[in-house]
């Protein structure tokens, strides 16, 4: 019976410790305060320290990956909604103001803050946009593709209107006038 005892406190823990690390980690509770470390051509900057602080408390820290990105989890309730938060990552500092919609219990509450060079960027900085000379490219093959509609369409109409026309200007068939030449 004594060996049991053990298991059974075990398993009730257990049992117990995913509610309650739930309720601390539903959606209005977290605030995710992520983005990129970047220099001043937009390059990643890797391993970089960025800290986020309250106060003169630290709430948390993280360091970047290869792709300079960062990705701090806060835990704060709807009365921390216009709270002064401070994020520095080596001599460049910032200050960001938490927003959210209180009454929105079910939608993430993410920040983008980025440092581009030692200035701080709030928003998304777009790094996986799609280059501008791409729409210029795919413009014009839209272009091209409606004028080779329009003229087969326009071609094909004429054939329609003329139909005796359309008869002699096809070309004759290839192969009908090929001489054979016989295996002697």
């Amino acid at each position: 019976m004594r060996k049991s005892t053990p298991l059974l406190v075990l398993i009730s823990l257990c049992l117990a410790a995913p509610g309650a690390a739930r309720a601390e980690h539903e959606a209005d509770h977290r605030y995710q305060v992520r983005g990129f470390v970047l220099d001043a051509d937009r390059k990643a900057l890797a391993g970089r320290e960025v800290v986020i602080s309250s106060g003169g408390a630290v709430l948390a820290s993280a360091r970047t990956d290869s792709s300079g990105y960062y990705s701090l989890h806060l835990h704060l309730h709807n009365e921390d909604r216009g709270r002064l938060l401070q994020l520095r990552t080596g001599p460049s500092r910032g200050e960001i103001r938490v927003t959210f919609d209180p009454q929105d219990r079910s939608t993430a509450r993410n920040h983008d803050a980025n440092f581009v060079g030692n200035e701080l960027v709030e928003g998304s900085l777009g790094r996986w946009r799609t280059p501008p000379w791409l729409y210029a490219l795919a413009a014009f093959v839209a272009l091209g593709a409606t004028l080779v509609f329009l003229e087969k369409r326009r071609r094909r109409r004429l054939r329609q209107q003329h139909p005796q026309h359309a008869a002699q200007r096809t070309p004759p068939a290839r192969g009908r006038n090929k001489k054979r030449r016989k295996k002697r």
